[in-house]
């Protein structure tokens, strides 16, 4: 069975999940923050020790308990596509997602280029693994969760095998659950399969749901109106994939703006607003409408990032008001 994802970091846990079973101890990372989302540098030595020991033995029975999670590393698809960014006209994997991936990379100068060769590659390969496969009549696991880029994924997939006969496609569909409650009473919430323990997939692999045609023939013919619109930026918005205005995320960025002081770190805006409103999208669109509200003068680069930094590694000031 193939097992398909849309981001690199979910292709990455699932390699995890496959074939192992108590992976324990090779690196913990304890990150305390303070209500502003900054690293808390109160907290003494022994209370971070603490936390890693704990966080560690979490692991070492969450493998224990582990659902065993059946299937090869060359069976896992990363389609890593930002489909909800960029115009989607086009048939396949070609010049509008270069396009797209480009503009999102740009945030990240010094390595834009070779980030978007690598995705592109890997999307590509997958790509053509994916149908040759599926052609020989192998089934379809998709692991769907609320980003908007994988929502999109999973529209943009159905239309792509849509030549090859969708009745005779064997799909089944993996929907990350919104919230759960653990076993210490700690409620978890998902926005991503990223963010979900390796051990875990096992056990998750359990919620699939075969799709029937009349459905699969449903996303893809909504993906065909999709293309027909071929906005700039697509979201999910009660239930429902739809095209929305560039600006739609602003919102939530000018509102964390007014708790800024005058002169800020744009890392920690972009932090806020990625950590306060779980939008199920990247720090890259969120710097960019920030860079388009810099052109648009209500912000004021102080400093440059260093070299090898994000281009949101800088001090902006907010621009007075006459």
């Amino acid at each position: 069975m193939l097992e398909v994802v849309f981001s690199d970091s979910a292709a990455g846990a699932m390699m995890m999940a496959i074939g192992h079973k108590h992976m324990v101890g090779g690196a913990t990372a304890v990150i305390i923050a303070n209500e502003d989302g900054e690293e808390d540098v109160s907290v003494s030595q022994a209370e971070i020790e603490k936390f890693r020991r704990e966080a560690e033995e979490r692991e070492r029975r969450g493998w224990e308990n582990a659902v065993p999670f059946e299937g090869k590393r060359e069976d896992i698809i990363s389609l890593s596509l930002a489909l909800s960014i960029g115009h989607i006209s086009e048939t396949g994997i070609g010049e509008e997602r270069d396009k797209a991936l480009s503009f999102l990379a740009s945030v990240y100068t010094d390595i834009a280029s070779q980030v978007v060769k690598d995705l592109l590659d890997t999307a590509r390969k997958s790509y053509a693994a994916l149908l040759e496969r599926v052609q020989n009549g192998e089934p379809l696991r998709v692991w769907v969760s609320r980003e908007p880029d994988s929502v999109c994924g999973l529209y943009w997939l159905m239309e792509q095998l849509r030549p090859l006969g969708l009745e005779k496609l064997d799909v089944t569909l993996v929907e990350l659950p919104v919230w759960e409650e653990r076993p210490d009473g700690i409620i978890h919430q998902y926005t991503g399969w990223g963010e979900v323990e390796p051990y875990r997939f096992g056990e998750m692999a359990g919620l699939g749901k075969r799709l029937p045609v009349n459905l699969l023939l449903s996303l893809a013919n909504r993906w065909r109106e999709l293309q027909k619109e071929n906005a700039t930026l697509r979201a999910v918005l009660n239930g429902q994939l739809v095209s929305v205005p560039e600006s739609l995320y602003d919102s939530f960025i000018l509102g964390e703006l007014e708790q800024q002081e005058d002169e800020f770190k744009e890392a920690q805006l972009v932090g806020r607003v990625l950590g306060k409103y779980s939008l199920g999208i990247g720090d890259a669109w969120i710097a960019l409408r920030i860079e388009q509200m810099i052109q648009d003068g209500l912000l004021i680069p102080m400093t440059t990032p260093e070299p090898g930094s994000p281009i949101y590694h800088r001090v902006l000031q907010k621009a007075r008001r006459n």
